[in-house]
């Protein structure tokens, strides 16, 4: 027993009850999200490893593709891309990997920012045709770290 609470204080039941405090960091991430559909590239996330952006395609004016930019971990240093840049010859399946491939908390971070966008425009996911996006490229040469892309269309 605390010996700042007397003890008749504690028998009687006035000991004040309070909720925990408040998390100081949100559970969700804040993503920049413009009130309309940007006409250039406009980053939505950054973190000191990740990046998110969305621009319009070159295409249709009225589709949306969302990119998102982390650096290279042990994680996600052996996804397959569905485009390479400078990667280095290495026995892989040829198939890329989905943003399911992703440890939790980052795939998780890029489908809530494909939800808000998806909910903020009214779009829909064109591309990948299941799922919430694919591994776009591998930098492997840019930075000390290097860099794995996802990507989704939307539209």
């Amino acid at each position: 027993m605390s010996t700042n609470v007397p003890e008749q204080t504690v028998r009687n039941g006035s000991v004040h009850q309070s909720s925990p405090p408040e998390p100081s960091v949100p559970t969700a991430p804040a993503f920049d999200i413009p009130e309309s559909p940007p006409a250039a590239e406009t980053t939505i996330y950054r973190d000191p490893k990740t990046v998110i952006r969305i621009r319009p395609t070159a295409s249709a004016s009225d589709e949306l593709c969302l990119t998102m930019y982390h650096h290279m971990t042990a994680e996600t240093k052996q996804l397959t891309p569905a485009q390479t840049s400078n990667w280095r010859e290495e026995s892989v399946d040829a198939s890329p990997n989905t943003i399911n491939a992703l440890p939790d908390a980052l795939s998780d971070r890029y489908v809530a920012a494909v939800e808000e966008l998806i909910d903020s425009f009214g779009l829909s996911i064109m591309r990948p045709s299941t799922g919430y996006g694919v591994c776009h490229r591998r930098h492997d040469t840019v930075g000390k770290h290097g860099i794995v892309s996802f990507r989704t269309r939307l539209g």
